[in-house]
């Protein structure tokens, strides 16, 4: 199940490479203008078609061979979606271009190397042997498509009448305008010169697999190519342990990828700075999971997600992340920074939810402060983030900056920071009666917590508590899990999740604790218990009655769930119940108070507990319920 894992991803990294399987150097790079200096053109949706109608009459690639090529201009002309087609109501601004660095006047500059990821032969393959089982996994053909007409500006280059098109140009023009953008605003405003570089830049992914495999929540045409609703920024160092375990090239750079489903990815300006930040961020930032004493801590990647999220919005002016690219296929991915999220009320166990948290701070920040100090003073606090920087920590970095713009700048932040539980954070939601809307509850498996020691067994993220009226007899909790692995963690959907069970541990009056001595996890807790659970379907249920030896005196009890597979769990529905007789059913019975090392051997020290995530940072499609991978993509 995970070499399947593996295969799917590798499709998505494969995207990255060149048409050889390395990177093209400097002549070909992504880059993005810095102003949006024109008025738009007025182009309604029927203008559009005949636009595209006329591009395709006019393209380059279709003047006589005895034409003079094209000049080649210093500030050519073109026209791309501000924002984005919903934002914009469907219209185009005119803008000057950053020229381009190709003879040929293919985009690509100092700052960008934009390609097409083309639906023919040519692209890259990956043919694995899964134990006797061959899929081969087949990218399309990277190439540059977008050329100046023959006056050197690129006017013709429009969008298609379809923007399910997977081999527009208009996407190349996109990406090359507002890569540039990007970088001009983190090194112009910043002085930052981190991603002076020509950064590969890949549009309109999609790719195929032989034989062709389901995979829920991605679409297969009529050809066999598969939709790719996603983007993702993708290191050359995940890009190169990936390859190696197929036996394809290395490559030289990082990489932007941006899929093509029933929506054009590279169609949102956001989603293009949001992937940029990531670039910006780098692979030495909030990049590990660690282990605190609520459980295994997400906060450096939901962090790297919610700051990305921050940026975008901030040079588009803009709370909104993603009301093209993610809100036309599912209206509830969209992130709106504006609307307050906070610890520990609002965690959901997902890296993307989980980051609007920092997002919505920061933002509100930005709403209090304005734009320019809020700016210098998150990206002065982001440059001293490290791999494993947690929330709190990174919440008094930020209040560290704010105090240098003075002691009226510094109560504001520090007031918002606390009000979002940013710096002050007890990692425990009341437990009465939920189930799951959009996202499950995980827990991770001992293969996949990305924390390292942890082989005995892997804390949640969050700890629960219930509330215990006076007078009760017993509290009956019960949950309902599936089993995970495979893409988005959700194995079981490919039939590789195997049986789900988790264990709870149940402390009064308190978190339960967890910390690390002499290499082993050590839990202090009344009690552990691992009930049996019974198969429904492809769901596993669990139940268990705590009497009044586990409830003693206690006005809260605090539970953290525990598995000690391999594959993740997913909650689908967790339920307590105060009960005021005492059932039929056998009782659990909790012990005395106090640290137990018995249980969770194999941790890692507390100073190596995080360690670097899985590789491809990004590769952002969270899970958006227990059967599909959402088309999440920033």
């Amino acid at each position: 199940m995970r070499k399947t894992r593996a295969i799917l991803s590798a499709a998505l990294f494969l995207a990255a490479c060149g048409e050889d399987g390395t990177k093209n150097d400097g002549d070909l790079p992504l880059a993005d203008a810095a102003a949006n200096d024109a008025a738009a053109d007025g182009a309604t949706p029927d203008a559009r078609t005949a636009d595209a109608a006329a591009a395709d009459a006019r393209a380059p690639d279709a003047l006589t061979p005895d034409a003079a090529p094209p000049p080649h201009l210093t500030e050519p002309r073109a026209r791309i979606y501000a924002g984005d087609p919903i934002t914009d109501d469907g219209q185009l601004t005119e803008v000057t271009l950053p020229e381009t660095n190709n003879p040929e006047g293919r985009l690509t500059n100092a700052w960008a190397n934009v390609h097409n990821c083309i639906n023919e032969p040519g692209g890259l393959t990956a043919t694995p042997d899964l134990g006797g089982l061959r899929i081969t996994v087949s990218l399309c053909h990277e190439v540059q498509t977008a050329r100046p007409d023959a006056d050197g500006h690129y006017l013709s280059i429009a969008p298609p009448a379809d923007d399910a098109d997977p081999n527009d140009r208009f996407a190349e023009v996109m990406m090359y305008f507002h890569v540039n953008r990007v970088h001009d605003f983190f090194k112009g405003t910043f002085g930052f010169t981190g991603r002076d570089d020509s950064l590969y830049s890949l549009v309109n992914v999609q790719f195929k697999t032989e034989p062709r495999l389901p995979i829920p929540g991605l679409d297969i045409g009529p050809d066999g190519w598969i939709a790719f609703p996603n983007a993702a920024y993708f290191p050359e160092e995940s890009w190169n342990e990936l390859a190696q375990s197929f036996g394809l090239p290395p490559r030289e750079g990082d990489s932007i990828i941006f899929g093509q489903a029933s929506v054009d990815f590279a169609y949102d300006a956001r989603v293009i700075y949001h992937e940029y930040t990531h670039a910006v961020i780098g692979t030495s930032r909030l990049q590990t999971r660690v282990l605190d004493a609520y459980g295994l801590n997400d906060d450096p990647r939901a962090m790297n997600e919610g700051l990305a999220d921050y940026f975008a919005a901030s040079i588009a002016g803009d709370a909104v992340i993603g009301r093209y690219g993610l809100g036309e296929l599912d209206a509830t991915a969209v992130r709106d920074l504006s609307v307050p999220r906070r610890c520990p009320a609002d965690l959901a166990d997902e890296v993307h939810a989980d980051g609007r948290i920092i997002g919505s701070a920061t933002w509100a920040i930005r709403d209090a402060i304005g734009a320019e100090a809020a700016d210098r003073i998150i990206f002065r606090a982001l440059e001293q983030f490290g791999p494993s920087t947690t929330m709190p920590l990174a919440g008094e970095l930020i209040l560290a900056e704010a105090a240098g713009e003075g002691a009226e700048i510094e109560a504001t932040v520090r007031g918002i920071l606390r009000d979002f539980g940013v710096i002050e954070c007890e990692r425990a939601q009341r437990l009465t009666n939920w189930r799951a809307t959009l996202l499950p509850r995980v827990v991770e498996g001992t293969a996949s917590a990305g924390v390292a020691g942890l082989r005995a067994f892997v804390p949640g993220f969050a700890q629960h508590y219930v509330d215990v009226p006076a007078g009760t007899a017993a509290v009956r909790l019960s949950w309902t899990v599936v089993g995970g692995g495979g893409l988005g963690g959700l194995g079981a959907v490919f039939g590789g999740g195997g049986p789900a069970q988790l264990g709870v541990a149940v402390r009064r009056g308190a978190p339960v604790g967890i910390a690390v001595e002499d290499g082993a996890a050590v839990l202090t807790r009344d009690a552990e218990i691992d009930p049996p659970a019974t198969r429904d379907d492809q769901v596993y249920r669990q139940s268990v009655v705590l009497g009044p030896e586990c409830l003693g005196d206690a006005a809260r009890l605090y539970l953290m769930f525990l598995n000690r597979q391999e594959n993740p769990a997913n909650i689908l529905a967790m339920k307590a119940e105060p009960l005021d007789a005492l059932p039929a059913e056998d009782l659990e019975t909790c012990g005395a108070v106090g640290p137990d090392a018995g249980v969770g051997s194999d941790a890692a020290p507390a100073a190596d507990a995080g360690v670097a995530s899985d590789a491809g940072a990004d590769a952002d499609a969270a899970p958006a319920d227990a059967a599909r991978p959402a088309p999440d993509a920033q």
